[in-house]
């Protein structure tokens, strides 16, 4: 008998430590997941929407510097300067405006050597004179829909001079090598660490 208490007091010393240490859990640690999961989440909106407000002040002041900036007009290849020209724009090297009308972007575009900016395009390369114009985007941020471009969708570029630059969507395709890209303007962000998604656009001399 002495051994059957002692084994039934052991098994209910045993519940109660289970009851405990489940208790523990969902009055302690559940909850500082959940914060921790909600301040990471909120800290990552924040940090969108920060750099979201920051591009619209850099283009607020843009339409400031160019007169009818996004009202379209005929453009033709070889006005502008090249290289692209630049502005200190709130501590950014700005080069000009990308509008994508269909997917609701107007965005600046940066220059060569600055660092990535949340909802900004970035130049990499070539020019809108020369062609081969590779303009960068964060995938998760200002080119999160670009793959929904289709041929015949418009894009424009207006440099700080307001000189507009007016293309037409292609195609879409992958690269590793960027000399194996042959359209005149390429709006691309990177796939991969080796690959870069890429929509290639043409120039438009006319309606």
């Amino acid at each position: 008998m002495h051994g059957a208490e002692s084994a039934t007091k052991a098994e209910r010393m045993n519940r109660r430590a289970e009851r405990t240490g489940s208790s523990i859990i969902r009055r302690i640690i559940i909850p500082i997941l959940i914060i921790g999961v909600i301040s990471y989440a909120g800290y990552s909106f924040y940090d969108g929407t920060r750099g979201d407000r920051k591009a619209r002040s850099i283009i607020e002041a843009l339409g400031q510097m160019i007169p009818g900036l996004g009202v379209d007009s005929d453009v033709a290849m070889g006005l502008g300067r090249d290289p692209l020209a630049s502005v200190p724009i709130e501590g950014i090297d700005i080069v000009g405006v990308l509008e994508i009308p269909s997917l609701d972007i107007m965005a600046p575009v940066m220059g060569q050597a600055q660092d990535d900016e949340e909802y900004f395009a970035k130049w990499l390369d070539g020019s809108p004179v020369k062609g081969h114009f590779k303009i960068i985007g964060g995938r998760d941020d200002l080119f999160r829909r670009l793959s929904g471009l289709k041929p015949g969708d418009r894009v424009a570029f207006t440099d700080i001079d307001g000189v507009r630059y007016r293309y037409e969507v292609m195609t879409q395709y992958h690269l590793k090598r960027w000399d194996e890209g042959d359209n005149e303007l390429m709006l691309c962000y990177e796939s991969d660490k080796d690959t870069y998604f890429v929509v290639g656009c043409n120039m438009m001399l006319s309606e």
